[in-house]
């Protein structure tokens, strides 16, 4: 099964410096084909989260900013934590998903892979696109990313390597598990 790169939503991530040589990420989450922390089944749910925050405000204020935002789907939860409406966004963003199939998920969530990835951006400070494709084994294991596009060919090389290391719940065809894409996309701007 193939994901269709048309419906990913790409993460904006912006780089903002200052003349006081204050740097601020913002990275803006459209959307991906990722989702979601994955829990174990606790009576106590947390927040669903659309976002990530800053971990400190900007000067001059107490509001922390958004670093990643818009998603469609919460990013801190895992596929079987979404709602029925939410998995039928997750399902868009493939051609072909048959009734009780499920495409692959990081088992933690993609907040830890957009969070590195944030982190390179203000390291790198690159601007453009980036899609990633991960083939995900029926073990889980990510047997390879391709990469689409490219702002640099060191960032290509850290958000290929964070999902290469990234643990999946594979997909899940005709009640068994199997091999199955995983798209990422990626906006990078500096301002």
């Amino acid at each position: 099964m193939r994901a269709r790169g048309s419906v990913a939503f790409p993460i904006h991530i912006s780089q903002h410096v200052t003349n006081m040589a204050y740097h601020r990420l913002a990275a803006v989450l459209l959307g991906t084909g990722a989702l979601l922390a994955h829990f174990g089944c606790t009576a106590q749910k947390s927040i669903p989260e659309y976002s990530i925050k800053f971990e400190n405000p900007p000067i001059g204020s107490h509001i922390r900013r958004d670093a990643m935002r818009g998603s469609p789907i919460p990013i801190n939860r895992s596929y079987h934590e979404l709602t029925p409406e939410q998995r039928a966004t997750v399902h868009r963003w493939y051609e072909n998903i048959a009734p009780g199939d499920e495409p692959p998920f990081p088992l933690d969530g993609l907040k830890p892979v957009h969070d590195a990835v944030r982190k390179v951006q203000a390291k790198l400070l690159v601007a453009g696109e980036l899609f990633l494709i991960a083939t995900v084994e029926a073990n889980g294991e990510v047997a390879q990313v391709k990469a689409i596009g490219s702002p640099s060919p060191e960032m290509t090389k850290f958000a290929s390597t964070i999902v290469l290391l990234t643990k999946f719940k594979p997909a899940v065809c005709a009640g068994r598990p199997c091999k199955m894409d995983f798209p990422l996309w990626y906006s990078f701007r500096v301002e």
